[in-house]
C-alpha cells in the first residue's frame, strides 16, 4: 500500500512539472507573439523621432562595408520616405589613411581630385566666393594658405600634427593654428560636446559635413543630389543615435551645402559620387 500511494505521489508530481512547463512555454509563446506584432525599434524615444518631418521609421540597420585600408562606407535609408537613400556616410581611420586639403583655382570637381592625388575619398569643404575663390581658413599639410574668417555663426575643422580631429569656434583658432595639420572654415556647428547647437531652419538643401562620433571615430556625411534636408533636420539626424537613423555625434559640423555639396569614393567593389558645381576647397584622404 505505501508502494502503491508512493507511485502515486510520483505521478500527481510529474504531472504538475509537466503543467508548469507547458505554462511557462505558452506564455513565452505569447510573450513573442506580441512583441512581433506591435515591435519597437530604436531607442525609447523613437515614437517621438517619428513623428517629426524626415523622422526615422522602422529598422534602422547599422552595416559599414570595408571600402580600403581605412576607409569604410555605410548609408542611412530609413528617414521620410521609404524608398530614399538618405545619407552617404564615409569613416575614416588615420591609421591606414592620412588626409589633406586640396585647393583648385577657379573651382574643380571631386573626382579630379581623386584622379589627381590617387585619392580614395574626397569631399568638398569651404564656402567660396564669386571668382571661386574659398573663404575662411585653409591649412594643407601644416602650412596656412589662407587665414581664418572672424564669424560667429561658421566653426572650423582641424586635424593637429597628432592626428587629433576637432571642431573649433573661429575665434579659438589662434590657439590652435600652429598645432594643426589640415584646417577648413565652413559651418555652421551641428552638434557640440553631443548636445544639438542652436541653428536656424532655414531652407531644405543638400547638405555635407563631418562627424566626431561618440566613440572618436571620424565621419563624414554626404545627402544625395536628390536628397534634402533644412538645418533643424540635419543636426537631429547627426546627434541622433545611429538605431534611430543618426550619426551618434559627439561634436558636428557642415561644409558648404546646396550645389556645392560633391562626395566622392571608391575601392573595391564600392563606388559612391555625389558630384556638383565646381569648388575650389576639397579634403581628400590618401593610405598611408
Amino acid at each position: 500500500m505505501l508502494q502503491a500511494n508512493s507511485a502515486a505521489v510520483k505521478s500527481a508530481s510529474g504531472t504538475q512539472v509537466a503543467n508548469r512547463r507547458r505554462v511557462r512555454l505558452a506564455i513565452g509563446i505569447l510573450l513573442l507573439a506580441t512583441a512581433a506584432a506591435g515591435q519597437q525599434y530604436g531607442s525609447p524615444w523613437r515614437p517621438e523621432y517619428e513623428d517629426e518631418k524626415n523622422g526615422p521609421h522602422g529598422e534602422c540597420k547599422v552595416e559599414w562595408r570595408h571600402v580600403s585600408s581605412g576607409l569604410d562606407y555605410r548609408h542611412i535609408d530609413c528617414l521620410g520616405d521609404r524608398d530614399d537613400l538618405d545619407l552617404h556616410v564615409v569613416r575614416v581611420d588615420q591609421k591606414f589613411c592620412r588626409l589633406d586639403v586640396a585647393v583648385v583655382p577657379g573651382g574643380g570637381a571631386a573626382r579630379r581630385v581623386a584622379d589627381d592625388k590617387n585619392a580614395g575619398f574626397v569631399i568638398n569643404t569651404n564656402f567660396f566666393d564669386h571668382r571661386r575663390s574659398p573663404l575662411g581658413v585653409l591649412v594643407r599639410s601644416g602650412d596656412e594658405v589662407q587665414r581664418a574668417k572672424s564669424t560667429s555663426w561658421q566653426s572650423i575643422f582641424l586635424i593637429d600634427a597628432d592626428g587629433l580631429p576637432q571642431i573649433i569656434d573661429p575665434g579659438d583658432w589662434p590657439k590652435y593654428r600652429k598645432f594643426a595639420w589640415l584646417a577648413v572654415q565652413a559651418g555652421p556647428r551641428l552638434v557640440t560636446a553631443g548636445h544639438t547647437a542652436r541653428v536656424h531652419q532655414s531652407y531644405s538643401a543638400e547638405r555635407a559635413g563631418v562627424c566626431i562620433n561618440k566613440r572618436n571615430e571620424l565621419l563624414f556625411f554626404a545627402t544625395p543630389r536628390d536628397r534634402k534636408f533644412d538645418m533643424y533636420e540635419i543636426a537631429r539626424i547627426a546627434r541622433r543615435g545611429e538605431i534611430d537613423g543618426g550619426l551618434e555625434c559627439r561634436d558636428a559640423m557642415l561644409f558648404d551645402g546646396g550645389h556645392s555639396t560633391q562626395i566622392y569614393l571608391e575601392g573595391g567593389r564600392t563606388q559612391v559620387s555625389v558630384a556638383g558645381d565646381d569648388v575650389p576647397a576639397f579634403i581628400y584622404a590618401v593610405k598611408r
